[in-house]
């Protein structure tokens, strides 16, 4: 069977697409991401669940985290990052990790193509989402390449602030 000019344009055009979508989602780190398991359970967030006070720039999260002894949790993504919209709209919504990072650290969130540009390359930021664990005098503790859902986040994180 033949397809006709067009019916072959449409065809390569979705075959271009597709491939280009691919490309763009390895390079944002959702190839060797884990999904966490659906659930039905609808999230119950209580008044009584921690706030995240994020900081927006490197000075005031340093200058906060030396105040109050913590380290500081930098959380590099961009806007066009999947996995790193799938990390704030879950991992960093779960109580649990709410209250450990603000009970624990500092959370510093920088966006790759504005206030974390420079500060991405000093620090090898090579896929996004990425997350470093830093002491309040800057060095590095720890960090986390690519998305992880909320639990072994946590569990990440919590390993990182005992062993750093």
């Amino acid at each position: 069977m033949r397809l006709a000019a067009s019916d072959r344009t449409t065809t390569t055009t979705l075959i271009a697409t597709t491939l280009v979508a691919a490309v763009a989602l390895t390079a944002c780190g959702a190839g060797p991401a884990v999904d966490p398991p659906a659930s039905t359970a609808v999230e119950v967030v209580s008044s009584h669940t921690a706030e995240l006070a994020w900081e927006e720039s490197w000075e005031s999260a340093f200058a906060r985290a030396k105040g109050e002894g913590k380290p500081v949790l930098v959380s590099f993504g961009a806007s066009w990052c999947v996995w790193c919209k799938k990390l704030e709209t879950t991992t960093y919504r779960d109580a649990e990790v709410r209250t450990l990072l603000a009970g624990s650290t500092v959370p510093l969130i920088l966006d790759v193509d504005g206030n974390g540009r420079e500060l991405s390359d000093v620090h090898r930021v090579e896929s996004l989402p990425t997350v470093l664990v830093l002491s309040p005098d800057g060095v590095e503790r720890g960090r986390i390449d690519g998305y992880l859902p909320p639990a072994k986040f946590a569990e990440t994180v919590r390993e990182i602030l005992q062993t750093g």
